[in-house]
């Protein structure tokens, strides 16, 4: 009886826990998950946006007749055609791109509620390019399509009014498979770069191409287009001799706007957060020639410093004026690097490079100096001759043809570890 009792009530706690739970999942939710914002590219619409109209975020009133649901997702794909003055002595570069968006939605659109919703569907207004504002800015020729055939040209996209409008034009190949419309903008603009120098001269500089959602991300959001990726013109006119265009990438950047509050539902409110999306341009330089153009005389004086092993011991003015020929040479070297580079507070492979060149000549000259000090001119029986006198823990670099091999190893492989590093 008592074994009854306890499975009859167990069954009870099962159906009114089974109850609770489907109540509240039939309910409107005020609990905003992280994947209303930030993580929300990976998540489905959110259902409660469909239950509030005005004066509650984005105070359009949806309902399940709506075909319309948040977020509205925007495809990216960006073509660089130009880079120009893109140097080290700058902090800026010119660049010529036009970059597409694909929505699954068109550029008109009426709620089940009759409210037109056409002047926010306009996709300039929901993804913007970051741009400088100087006099040189020219925004392009915006072109608006989509798949029932409507073509707007826009001369530039400040134009409220199309320049030119066509029907029935075939958009089946710059559209794909669950992409309504299409935009095209062209830009020229002049951007801000940071220069990264760790690796100069063989470093890999980052252009930044920044995409704003003017709106917060739980309406709009940016990704990459799996269909048309992001490419580059293998042969732009302006880029700089020496630079090579390897790859674009890209990144997300997520803004939390605390004097900006939304009210989501009538018992939750919290910051606007918009989105950035990156688009790296990745720029490698070819720095073999480099290399060489500007080391050549640092390694050069290396190696005259080591030409000191390869006079006799009895020759010191010879030796001692080679090394301090080699001791110029490096610092001469050295400056002339500095002289091209711009000033940065970090330490880069020119300066690794620098710092071996003049630490290998110095070296050599230690080694000349202990040399010279432990050889000796003896007097027998009238009879001058020359001896070494042994150090105990120097006696391999007290011999000038060991010295010699000695030094190019150490600097060579010293070479070789900052090259690769």
């Amino acid at each position: 009886m008592n074994n009854k009792f306890k499975i009859k009530n167990i069954l009870l706690l099962l159906i009114c826990f089974i109850s609770t739970v489907g109540l509240a999942y039939g309910q409107v939710t005020d609990t905003i998950t992280k994947n209303d914002s930030i993580f929300i590219q990976k998540t489905l619409p959110l259902k409660y946006y469909k239950n509030f109209g005005s004066p509650y975020y984005p105070e359009i009133k949806l309902t399940e007749e709506d075909s319309l649901s948040w977020p509205i997702v925007f495809d990216l794909s960006v073509r660089f055609k130009d880079i120009k003055d893109l140097d080290v002595n700058n902090n800026f570069f010119i660049g010529k791109f036009g970059f597409s968006t694909y929505s699954k939605y068109g550029f008109e659109y009426v709620t089940a509620e009759g409210e037109d919703l056409t002047d926010l569907f306009r996709h300039t207004f929901w993804v913007t390019a970051a741009l400088n504002e100087h006099e040189g800015r020219y925004i392009g020729e915006l072109i608006e399509s989509d798949r029932s055939g409507l073509y707007k040209y826009y001369s530039s996209a400040v134009d409220e009014e199309p320049v030119s409008i066509e029907e029935n034009v075939s958009n089946a190949q710059s559209l794909y498979e669950g992409k309504f419309s299409k935009t095209y903008l062209y830009i020229e603009n002049e951007f801000d770069h940071k220069w990264d120098l760790g690796n100069y001269p063989f470093d890999t500089q980052k252009l930044i191409f920044e995409f704003n959602t003017l709106l917060d991300t739980s309406l709009v959001i940016i990704q990459p287009s799996k269909k048309f990726v992001s490419t580059f013109d293998k042969n732009m006119r302006n880029l700089t001799e020496g630079y090579e265009i390897t790859e674009v990438t890209y990144k997300n950047k997520y803004r939390e706007n605390p004097s900006e509050i939304l009210s989501i539902t009538p018992t939750l409110k919290r910051p606007e957060v918009t989105q950035t999306f990156v688009v790296e341009l990745n720029v490698k330089r070819s720095g073999t020639v480099l290399f060489f153009k500007i080391f050549t005389g640092g390694i050069l004086s290396f190696f005259i410093s080591c030409m000191v092993f390869l006079i006799p011991l009895k020759e010191l003015e010879s030796r001692i004026n080679l090394g301090v020929g080699g001791i110029f040479g490096a610092i001469g070297s050295s400056a002339f690097v500095y002289d091209i580079l711009p000033v940065v507070n970090v330490f880069t492979k020119a300066d690794a490079i620098n710092n071996l060149i003049i630490v290998m000549v110095v070296f050599n000259i230690l080694v000349l100096l202990l040399q010279q000090t432990t050889f000796r001119r003896f007097n027998e029986d009238g009879k001058y001759y020359y001896k070494t006198v042994e150090v105990q823990y120097f006696r391999r670099l007290q011999n000038s043809n060991y010295s010699f091999f000695f030094s190019i190893m150490i600097f060579s492989a010293a070479l070789l570890v900052i090259l690769v590093w």
